[in-house]
Formats: structure tokens, sequence, C-alpha cells
């Protein structure tokens, strides 16, 4: 490790430094290494993550809503944001995100010699240090300061366990001496209400917001912003009967809108999606405004870097330009909401809301529509230095249901709120098994990774999406991921959420064969004649799928993920070890046995008789069919997890046989055809790590065994705790390996070594104070984490990403025992 060099220290010192008003960069410079998917899909907005399994948000380190997702944590994300995947992303304000879209607060204020002034508190005049109010909770606080106004706000967020409501708690402190005599919250928003689900390509309800949004109004009655979208008109281009009159020719005094606004929201009674917002008691002002910013060439330059990306031919080009490009299908000069108003014939003009409000007082526009933005205003009134406001956002199918949840949440106080939400949390994680260890560090990010997996966990389905993401949209479940956060949880004690988990693999899982995605160009598939490659075999799945609870519906158009087919039949066959009650087991067995015994006959005749390798398929989410060692070991993993479920199951003796003569067959291959005689002798090829746990290739005692893992080590685990790596991803896999390898034998030495390393882990890659994991992270030569000491480690893409969470999870349990 180095000390911070000056030109680090420069750069930081710019960091901090005041800038233009609404610039919120990631970083002065690029991290020291290209990010893959944040290069396509763009980056990564998220520092925090809160849910019940149905509503869920995603907050940036600034205090912005970046995510909000409903009714799961899957789909369909309600908020228009939309950040770059270019090369500089990261170095732009709001990451590349235009100004105006997300949801966050403000202040107008009047300084004491009577000037006004508005701020956001995402400015840079204003630092911010996010954490969670405890190790056991889901309640996130975001302090934040602005010196030059002598003013603090802390700012409490957090989702209602039992109601789908997003409540935001704001402390506002002046400072002695401060010069601020008065001032009033703003909380803007900009939700994007939709039901747009596109199968095999998630990316209808962030990418093509200039589709989705509907209209808003604010309801006189309960002094509430709505935000709605009614499923009759959820087609694009909408049918804007419903607010058309009132847009073409409004009423001309304020009064008579209100009064006509407020009758078509009593007619609003057909389901759809209904975004509520409120502040408490009520509100002191309000804006519902066009959002006119220019929405439309920052999609299209966003999709013309991901069609570049791909290297698609001209045909295939054109038609994804016809069918996601906003420049192409809505090529009106005005975008999305200038083509609204020339098809409608609107009249009605409400400034965009976002420019509105910082004016410091709103214009009380009561409807908009097709790109709509909104605020409410809270006047705060100080007691010794101290003022509050509360604001909600509840969301639900009816506006019925919407609002009175809205209703509902402003009849309680927020710390009884919070208090309550914290309860639970705490309740949830009581009964979790930790690491043995008086590390609190290590402690809390065990208890941080078990409420990422319970967040992401859809409570409708029993699915457990990769990230609450939507950028990249990694809202679905991988049986990939999902096989080691299951055993993650079974580790944990939640048995129960396995369980649900389990039964989704196998109501997704392939019953027969199938053709595959439209990605490919193989012959459509016979049924009556299930020839492979034409066809895919049964027992197998997609790259994933939407967290669904009726209809399987893939996520990602790669069609036969071979590794993803072996896990599946692992995960079915370990949580049944995991159950103790006789009758939850016979239950299970029934449910579970028909989707094990259909994933192994598969795997063990889709067979390379010319290397007893296993038939090329895809692996890890790579479109050409391979035949690596990622495949090879999970196929091999699966064979002998069915083998053992033989007898619990009544499998055919025979038939497991001959799985267990594959299964040898293909462990020789393995042998064959990945070995690398070192030094260190090794195994090569994606995904190494999994060879000594799960698979158990090797024994503990085999001292190739050890040798691998030093070659592990050496290859991924010392770059990190060096700072020598420019970037990474996955190294907790390997970090796992090695702990199960030195627990199973009993390494005293290994042991310490793997502590040592998952400390390290937890200091250098998760995000300093929400102790959040990524899927890939890069070096910045920057001290982020406060240590004195850089480069530092900056989690990029998908933040939380649970699988990372699960194995640095167990790793911790591995490496430091189950207490």
């Amino acid at each position: 490790m180095t000390r911070v060099c000056s030109a680090a220290a420069a750069l930081l010192a710019f960091l901090l430094a005041p800038r233009s008003a609404g610039a919120c960069p990631e970083l002065p410079v690029a991290p020291d290494g290209p990010n893959a998917i944040e290069l396509q899909l763009g980056a990564t907005n998220v520092n925090a993550a809160l849910g019940n399994g149905r509503l869920t948000a995603g907050f940036s380190r600034c205090g912005e809503l970046t995510v909000l997702k409903w009714p799961g944590p899957s789909y369909f994300d309600q908020l228009a944001y939309l950040t770059s995947n270019a090369q500089n992303a990261r170095l732009l304000p709001h990451l590349g995100a235009l100004d105006d879209q997300g949801a966050f607060a403000g202040l107008a204020y009047v300084t004491r010699d009577g000037g006004r002034g508005f701020t956001w508190l995402r400015d840079d005049a204003w630092t911010h240090h996010q954490r969670y109010s405890a190790d056991t909770s889901d309640v996130l606080i975001d302090d934040a300061t602005d010196a030059r106004l002598g003013l603090d706000v802390e700012a409490e967020h957090f989702v209602l366990p039992d109601r789908d409501v997003l409540v935001s708690h704001y402390t506002v402190r002046r400072r002695r001496g401060s010069p601020v005599r008065s001032a009033t919250l703003v909380f803007y928003t900009n939700f994007s209400p939709t039901l747009a689900r596109l199968p095999f390509f998630p990316v209808a309800d962030w990418l093509l917001d200039f589709q989705n949004d509907f209209a808003a109004v604010y309801d006189h009655r309960d002094r509430a912003l709505l935000h709605f979208l009614p499923a009759s008109a959820q087609a694009f281009p909408h049918d804007f009967t419903l607010v058309n009159s009132l847009l073409r020719a409004p009423p001309r005094s304020r009064r008579a809108l209100e009064r006509a606004v407020d009758r078509l929201v009593a007619r609003l009674t057909e389901p759809g999606v209904y975004v509520a917002a409120g502040a408490r008691p009520h509100d002191d002002g309000f804006q519902v405004g066009f959002d006119d910013a220019p929405l439309c060439a920052q999609e299209t330059e966003l999709l013309e870097r991901v069609l570049a990306a791909f290297s698609l031919p001209p045909a295939l080009l054109a038609t994804a330009r016809g069918l996601f490009e906003c420049a192409t299908v809505v090529p009106d000069a005005g975008g999305p909401l200038g083509a609204c108003r020339a098809a409608n014939g609107w009249t009605w003009e409400a400034q965009n809301a976002y420019v509105d409000a910082t004016s410091g007082r709103l214009s009380r526009s009561p409807i908009a529509a097709c790109q709509v933005n909104a605020a409410l205003a809270r006047r705060l009134r100080f007691h010794h230095g101290r003022a509050e406001a509360t604001f909600d956002v509840a969301v639900a199918d009816t506006r019925a249901a919407a609002l009175a949840l809205l209703r509902a949440a402003r009849a309680e106080r927020p710390a009884r709120q919070r208090a309550a939400t914290e309860a639970w949390w705490a309740r949830w994680l009581a009964p979790a098994h930790l690491p043995a260890t008086d590390d609190p560090l290590v402690t809390a990010l065990a208890r941080r990774s078990l409420v990422v997996m319970r967040t992401a966990a859809d409570a409708a389905s029993g699915a457990i999406v990769a990230s609450i993401d939507t950028q990249a949209p990694y809202g679905e479940d991988w049986v990939r991921d999902g096989s080691f956060i299951d055993h993650a949880l079974d580790v944990a004690g939640y048995h129960d959420l396995v369980s649900r988990h389990e039964r989704f693999y196998a109501r997704v899982q392939r019953t027969g064969p199938s053709g595959w995605s439209p990605l490919y160009a193989f012959p459509p598939c016979d049924p009556a004649h299930p020839v492979y490659p034409d066809c895919i075999p049964a027992g197998t799945y997609e790259t994933n799928y939407y967290a669904d609870p009726a209809a399987v519906v893939p996520g990602n158009p790669i069609s036969f993920e071979i590794d993803e087919a072996g896990l599946g039949v692992w995960t079915m066959w370990d949580h049944y070890g995991f159950l103790t009650d006789p009758a939850e087991r016979a239950a299970y067995l029934a449910d579970l046995c028909p989707a094990i015994h259909r994933g192994a006959a598969s795997l063990a005749a889709c067979r390379d008789p010319a290397t007893g390798l296993q038939c090329p398929a895809s692996e890890d989410d790579n479109i050409p069919l391979t035949q690596g060692l990622q495949g090879a070991e999970t196929v091999l993993l699966a064979l002998e997890s069915a083998v053992a479920a033989a007898g619990p199951c009544g499998f055919d003796p025979a038939e497991a046989g001959g799985w267990q003569a594959r299964a040898a067959e293909l462990g020789q291959a393995i042998r064959a055809h990945f070995f690398v005689p070192g030094p260190p002798a090794h195994f090569e090829g994606a995904r190494p790590a999994w060879l000594l746990w799960p698979v158990g290739l090797l024994a503990p005692d085999d001292p190739l065994a050890q040798s691998h893992a030093d070659w592990l080590a050496q290859m991924s685990i010392d770059p990190i705790l060096s700072r020598t790596a420019r970037t990474g991803g996955y190294d907790a896999e390997n970090l796992l390996a090695q702990a199960m390898l030195a627990r199973a034998r009993g390494d005293v030495a290994g042991l310490a070594a793997a502590q040592a390393a998952v400390r390290a882990f937890i200091r250098e890659l998760a995000t300093p104070g929400t102790l959040h994991l990524s899927e890939f992270y890069a070096r910045v030569p920057l001290d982020l984490d406060g240590d004195g000491i850089a480069p530092d480690y900056l989690a990029e893409n998908d933040v939380p990403h649970v699988w990372e969470h699960a194995y640095l999870y167990l790793a911790a349990m591995a490496a430091f025992g189950s207490r």
C-alpha cells in the first residue's frame, strides 16, 4: 500500500471544491479500467437499496431516488432516470442523467438580509455521508451539509415493510450564524408509470421511457400528486382521450380548472399504475409540469452506443432502431412531448416542475400529460434552529388504493414508522447465523448481505433478482446467481425463502424440448423429433426470468445456459439437506424431484462423444456455443447431485447408475482438457474456483487442491489486497473457495489468511457507509473510504449485486465459522 500521492491529493481537493450548481459527478478522473457492462447499458448510480419485496427503491450517494420499482424488484421501473454509457459517464453530472430525471429534494430560502436563493440537496455545495441507521436496519440515513448556508439536513428514507409506501423524512438544522432566515423544502418527482415489459429484452420500463409516461394531476381533495397510467392506455402511442378535453381547452379560471381536475380524478376507476405523492400533513404549494428536457436525444445517443458495441448487421441494426430508438420511433422535432401536443391539439402550458422549483415558488399547475414531472413544497417551521418535513410516495394498481395508502401513512408519526421498520428488520435478522467474530465490520457486512438478499426477493413469486437496478437491467432471476444465493440463505437459516425460490426454479425449468430465441439461427424445433441442436433439451433454462408469479417470461435472449441447468439441479438437491421437518421434506421432494430428474437426464445425454465433455451450449451468458470448464464442472455437479437424490426421490437405480458413470467420464475429461501443470498446478477456464467448491472435484487432502487454491490467490485475491489490480470482479468467489478448502483441511494459517482477506475485501470493495458490493469494480487514484490510503476501488455496476453479497457472506462464514 502507498500513501496518497500529491496527484491524488490534488484530485481529491478538486472533488471537494465547489463547482457549477447541479453537478454531482462520481469522480474527477476516470477509473483505471473500463467497465464493459456500463459502456453498453449505462452507469449504475445507486449507493443504497430499500424494499419490502414489492416496492423497491434505489438511492444515489447524493440522495437522489434513481430507481423505483413496483410491484416487485424485477419490474416495472416507475421512474424516469437514464444515465450515460459514454466512456466518461462517471465524470458527468448525475452520471449522465438529465438534470430533471429522478426524484430528490431542494431548499428555497430567504437570507437575513432579504436575499432569496434555491439549492438542490444534491448540488456540489452539499457534502453527503450515507449510512443505514443500524446493521439490523433497512432505514437509509443521508446526512447533507452546506457550510456556506450553515445548514445540516438529515434525510431518513425507508419503505414500510407492510405497505407499498416510501417515506422520506427531512430534519433541517440551522447552525449558529447561519444566514438563512426561512426556508421551504421542495420535493421534486419525475415518475414515469409503466406496465411495459418485453420478453427477451429487459429494456421497456427504463430505456424506452419516452414511450411510458402518461399523465399527472394534483388532487385537491387529498392534496396529493397523482402520476398515473390506466391499463387501457398502456399501448404506445397512448390514447389520451381521458385528459384531452382539459389539455385542449382548459377552463380560464384557476378555480374552474381545479374543479375540472378533481372531477377527472374521481373518474379514475380503471386499474393500472398509480403513484401518489404527498407532504405531511399537507403541502404548501405544487406544480405539475411538462417534462420538456431532451429525453429523446439522450436515449438515442445511448442506444446508438449500445448498437455499435454489438456490431449488428445492417438489417438487424435497422430493425433495432425501428423498435427501440426514440429519434426513429418519434421523429417529431419536439421529441415525445412535441409529438403528443401536435397529435392531440393541446394548448395548456405548464412549466417544467424542475425549472419552476428553482424560482422558489411553485406555479400550481394541476395537470400535465405525455412527459410529466411534478413538485411539492412544504414550509419549514424552525423551532430552536430545527425544522422537519415528510413526504410519502405510495404505489398501487388503483387510484383509490394509492390514495388510501397515502392517507394512512400521513396519519402516523414518521418516528413511529421508522421505529416499526427498524424493529421489523431486526426481528427478521435476529435468528440469522453470522460469522463467529467480534469484528463489527465483518458482522455488519454479513447482516447487510442478508438484507440485500431479502430486499431482492420478490414477494409474489419467490424469485430473487440479481440486482434491484435498471442500469444494467439486472432485475431478473439468474439460476446461476440464485443457486449460490440460496445456499447463503440456507447457511443463514432462512429455509422458507429458499423453498419458495426452488419451487420458482422448478416452475420456469423447461419441461420439454423447445426452440431457440430470436438471437439464434437454428432451424425450427420439431417437438415430435427433438434433435439437438435444433431443439434445446428439457430440464434447462433461458439466461434469466422476470419474477412473474404466474407466467414464464424470459428476460434475456441467450437460450441454453448449460451451467445454469447444472446449477439448477445442484441447488434443488442442496436445499433438501437443510430441511429437517419430515413433512416439509416430503412435500419438497414431491415438488422438486421431477425437475431434478429432468435436468439430470438431459445433461447426461447432452454429451460430446469425441471428447467426453458436455455438448456445446452457452456458458456464463455468452452467446456462442462453447464447451468450457464452467459448463463441464456444473454438469458434473448436477450429475453427482442427482445420484445423491436418487434414493430419496425414488429414481430408477439403473438410470442413476448411468448418471454416475457419466459423471466419472466427465471428471476425467475435465482433467484431460483443463489441467495446467503450472507451477502452481491448476485448472484453467471460466469459474475455476467452483472445482474446489461446490463441485469438489479435488479432495481437500489432494495436494492439487491446495496448489489450485494458491493459483487462485495469486491470480485474483492478492492483486486486490495489494491494490495492484486495475479492475476486478467476482474475486470473492475465489476467496470463498480458498476459505472452504482451509476449513475442510483444518488449516489454521489458511483460515487466518482468509479472515484477513475478508476484512480487506469489505474495507476496499464495499461502498463506504452503506457496505454494498458491485459486480465489477475499478481502481481509482483517490482515498474514497477515508482511511488515508490510496488507491481505492470504486464499486461500479449494479450496486448492490446480490450474488457478490452471497459470495462474501459465505466466505466470511467459512473463514470465521458460524456463531
